[in-house]
């Protein structure tokens, strides 16, 4: 962009280096600005760079766009731009150049652009690039502005850092910001092309669909083009082109070996960033037959209300279940969460199991550090996102039961945001947060919850409740909690597994009189409350959701009070979504199988009921020793 003016040969001056500068802020209401325009006159407002906060600090090369204001429709625009000079034509970061605007008009007037249509071709009239033949100096303090004409001839008079008028300070240096996204593995984050390449563990086969977006906000840039390419040997020498709309990869999977995903964005200034994304390819055997993760945080300090069980009588009551699996040896197939210094297990050493039981408490777990899921919106907000390495391992046939405490934000509900924790919620459209439409980030779809266990709403017993329209009266003591599960037969697929027990209670000991889960204790929760509910009915209807198809309910629960919006609604659940894979296992025998999950710990359930229980799923898992 070129302009002409008195103003501008001081520019030259300043951009021949024979002035030092520095910024110092100056609030645009130093000068009394005029009198408001008359109503109608044309206006224009500067959206792109959008618009800070604070004075911000763009590229030497920096696009700028503007359109129309709420007054008459402009017929021809102009623009200047300059270091920031006072009166006495020096460099003054200081002084209030846009109130000068304002108030001298006539001092400008030969700084000004030529008049453009508003609507000339190749949008010339809404856009314009500031540096491509200007040099800008790096920690100048500039001003650009743009004045509207209708046709009538009648001209914008007022300028005004909110609208038509823009002070900003030339970075030193700048590059994009490059946001990588995959399905699995979640996001990565670049910057400039010295960034160390992140690393990954990846399951063999699963396919990769790598999307990106470069953000230039920080700096007003404007991206020109993205390139890519699979395992380039010498990153210097690559010369593909940059080319504007390609913000996606073409899917692959790999089986074996490291493989590098190079992508790389360029500004209209030239500044690149260079992404470099290192799948590594872990074996996957699958060669034993059931690992148990240990994951339910308790001491042995006695528990006399019962309201959990020691970490000893935990152990005993699952290494009991896990001995009716053929093959589970508790000396190597126990991952204990805490023994572990609460590390995620890895990925190498689930592939080595076909069938996985975890078992979660609400907190202190590993548990919510494998399925947290960050919104695809909050990419790039922060650092290194983790990898849930449980999709990995049932997209890959292996099968799995969870369960555990269920209460507050714990069970699936440990995939969310903390801001999302509220409920009942959508996946689907709420991951960030309650919402009133479904308008923002879908990218809950993704989120292990939705995608591999079918469930499009989550809600609790004893949690943090939404408020507003719609929602019933929700008590938990004595109203909402659980007193027995049904089984629910309406579903086809449990219907056809009548070992499942058709009613579940509570295990005697943890209900008798003056227990935690007494349900006649007035000062207790009167019930049972470590639950979380799946596609509740009462909030279903009310926003006009469905369940997915691949969603199976196995038990429902019976409420306290049968007005309870809880009542009949789903707890315990099939997994299906890769029923169908068989296993690739390099020792024994693969079996397609539906995967299960409890939204409650079943330590303190029946113990027959327990027992006809792990009959069923250890018989699906073809892991059963026949008794």
């Amino acid at each position: 962009m070129r302009s002409a003016g008195s103003i501008l040969c001081l520019a030259s001056r300043v951009a021949s280096g024979c002035i030092a500068l520095a910024f110092i802020g100056c609030g645009e209401d130093s000068v009394a600005p005029p009198a408001p325009d008359s109503p109608g006159l044309p206006d224009v407002i500067i959206e792109q760079p959008p618009p800070a906060a604070i004075e911000p600090q763009y590229a030497k090369v920096t696009a700028f766009g503007w359109r129309a204001g709420e007054g008459a429709v402009p017929a021809h625009v102009r623009y200047l731009w300059s270091p920031i000079v006072d009166i006495a034509g020096n460099y003054n970061p200081a002084f209030n150049i846009i109130a000068d605007l304002n108030n001298n008009p006539r001092r400008y007037e030969s700084a000004w652009s030529r008049w453009i249509p508003f609507d000339a071709p190749g949008d010339s009239g809404r856009t314009t690039v500031l540096g491509d033949d200007e040099v800008l100096l790096p920690g100048t303090v500039y001003v650009f502005a743009v004045q509207a004409r209708d046709a009538a001839g009648r001209t914008s008079g007022v300028f005004s850092a909110s609208t038509n008028a823009r002070r900003f300070k030339v970075r030193a240096t700048v590059a994009p910001l490059l946001i990588l996204y995959d399905e699995y593995l979640v996001g990565f984050r670049f910057l400039g092309t010295n960034f160390t390449p992140e690393r990954r563990d990846l399951a063999p086969g699963v396919p990769q669909r790598f999307t990106w977006r470069a953000d230039v906000s920080d700096y007003g840039g404007t991206i020109v083009g993205y390139r890519y390419a699979w395992d380039v040997p010498d990153a210097g020498a690559w010369d593909a082109p940059f080319e504007p709309g390609l913000t996606g990869a073409n899917e692959v999977a790999f089986y074996a070996g490291v493989h590098t995903l190079f992508v790389e964005t360029i500004d209209i200034a030239g500044n690149r960033t260079l992404a470099r994304a290192t799948m590594n390819v872990v074996p996957f055997p699958m060669d034993r037959s059931l690992l148990f993760v240990d994951d339910y945080y308790s001491t042995n300090v006695p528990v006399n209300d019962y309201s959990n069980p020691t970490e000893s009588v935990h152990d005993q009551f699952w290494l009991r279940i896990c001995s009716r699996a053929s093959g589970f040896d508790p000396a190597m197939d126990v991952y204990d969460a805490v023994q572990n210094q609460l590390n995620v297990p890895a990925l190498d050493l689930l592939g080595r199991y076909r069938n996985v039981i975890w078992t979660y408490s609400s907190e202190n777990n590993v548990w919510s550090k494998m399925i947290v899921f960050t919104p695809e919106s909050q990419v790039g907000k922060a650092g290194r996102h983790p990898v849930n390495y449980l999709s990995m391992f049932l997209l890959k046939g292996g099968h799995l039961w969870t369960l555990g405490q269920g209460q507050r934000g714990g069970g699936l509900a440990t995939a969310l945001p903390v801001a999302a924790q509220s409920f009942p919620m959508n996946l689907a459209c709420e991951i960030t947060g309650n919402r009133t439409d479904c308008d923002g980030d879908r990218s809950g779809v993704h989120s292990m919850p939705y995608r591999d266990y079918c469930v499009t709403m989550l809600d609790k017993i004893d949690g943090i409740l939404r408020t507003g329209s719609g929602m019933p009266e929700r008590i938990k003591n004595h109203f909402d909690c659980m007193s027995y599960m049904l089984r629910d037969d309406s579903d086809p697929l449990t219907a056809e597994h009548p070992g499942f027990p058709p009613r579940i209670d509570l295990w005697a000991e943890a209900t008798m009189q003056g227990r935690y889960f007494d349900p006649e204790d007035s000062l207790g929760p009167g019930g049972f409350t470590y639950v979380e509910v799946y596609d509740p009915g009462y909030w279903m209807e009310r926003t006009a959701a469905r369940s997915q198809p691949c969603f199976h309910p196995i038990y429902s629960m019976r409420a306290k009070s049968e007005s309870s919006a809880l009542n009949d609604a789903a707890v315990a659940l099939w997994v299906t979504k890769y029923e169908h894979v068989v296993p690739e296992v390099s020792a024994g025998t693969g079996v397609a199988a539906a995967s299960f999950h409890f939204g409650f710990p079943l330590w303190f359930f029946r113990r027959s009921a327990v027992d006809s229980i792990v009959a069923v799923v250890f018989d699906e898992w073809g892991i059963l020793i026949p008794q």
